[in-house]
C-alpha cells in the first residue's frame, strides 16, 4: 500500500487568520493613489509615456496606429497601455487635467495587478496539495483560511517591493505589462479546476501582452509554462513501476 504523503507545514487554526477585507483593500488603494495624482510627470519613462498617450489623445488616427512623440515613431514597447492611457486623457482630461487623466490608467493596471496576485495565490493556497498537516483532532486551518492567509502574505510583499514605489506611479507601458504578467499567472492556475476558463483568461492576456510589449515576453513566458508542465507532470510509465518502489516516490 502506497505511504500517505504528509505535509512539512504545521498550522494551527489560529495562527492563519486573515487581514479584514476593508484593511487589505484600504492598504492597496493608499499605496496605488498616494503620489499618483497632483504632479508633473517625472523624468525619463514617465514623461515619454505621457508625451505618447498625449499624442494619441490629441492626434488622428495614425497617431494610433503608429504611437509617436511629435512624430518620432515609439517602437520600445507596444501600444496597448498607451491607447489606453490617451483614451482616459479623452475621457477624463477635461476634468482631471491630461497628465492626472493619463495616471487613471496607471491606477487601474495597479489594481488589476493586485487583485490578480491575490486571486492566483489564494487558488493555489486552497488546492489539496498544499494544505498543512491534519491533525488527528482537528484544529488545523480550512482550505479557505490557508489560502486566504497565503494570499494576504503574497500581496503585502509584493507592495514591500521597493521598485512598486516608483514605477507603479509612472505612466509606462511597463505597469500594464506586469498587470498582464499577473493576468496570465491567474489563467494558468485557473485552468488547474476551470480549463476552459482558465485557457480564455491566459490566451486574452498573452495576447494582450503582446500588444502591450512585443512578442518575446510572452513567448518567453509560454516557454516556461510548457517547461513547468512537462516536469510538472506525471511520467507515464510510473504506474507499471513495482509497488515497493513507488511508495518510495
Amino acid at each position: 500500500m502506497r505511504e500517505a504523503k504528509t505535509s512539512p507545514v504545521q498550522l494551527t487554526a489560529a495562527a492563519t487568520g486573515a487581514l479584514p477585507r476593508a484593511l487589505l483593500l484600504a492598504i492597496c488603494i493608499i499605496y496605488g493613489l498616494t503620489g499618483l495624482f497632483h504632479r508633473d510627470p517625472w523624468k525619463n519613462e514617465d514623461a515619454a509615456g505621457f508625451g505618447v498617450m498625449w499624442q494619441l489623445a490629441t492626434g488622428g488616427t495614425h497617431d494610433w496606429l503608429m504611437p509617436n512623440i511629435a512624430g518620432r515613431p515609439f517602437t520600445e514597447d507596444g501600444p496597448l497601455v498607451f491607447w489606453i492611457g490617451a483614451a482616459m486623457i479623452r475621457l477624463f482630461g477635461g476634468w482631471l487635467g491630461a497628465p492626472d487623466a493619463s495616471r487613471v490608467a496607471t491606477a487601474l493596471c495597479f489594481f488589476a495587478t493586485c487583485a490578480f496576485i491575490w486571486y492566483t495565490t489564494y487558488l493555489l493556497g486552497r488546492r489539496d496539495e498544499v494544505q498543512p498537516f491534519a491533525y488527528a483532532f482537528g484544529g488545523q486551518p480550512s482550505a479557505r483560511d490557508y489560502g486566504r492567509t497565503l494570499a494576504d502574505g503574497a500581496l503585502l510583499v509584493f507592495l514591500a517591493c521597493v521598485g512598486l514605489a516608483i514605477r507603479g506611479h509612472e505612466t509606462t507601458a511597463q505597469v500594464g505589462q506586469v498587470a498582464l504578467i499577473a493576468m496570465i499567472l491567474y489563467g494558468l492556475v485557473r485552468s488547474l479546476d476551470k480549463p476552459v476558463q482558465g485557457s480564455l483568461v491566459t490566451g486574452l492576456g498573452v495576447g494582450a501582452l503582446t500588444l502591450a510589449s512585443g512578442p518575446i515576453l510572452p513567448l518567453a513566458l509560454l516557454l516556461a509554462a510548457v517547461i513547468c508542465a512537462v516536469v510538472c507532470a506525471p511520467l507515464p510509465g510510473r504506474r507499471w513501476l513495482p509497488l515497493a518502489y513507488r511508495s518510495r516516490c
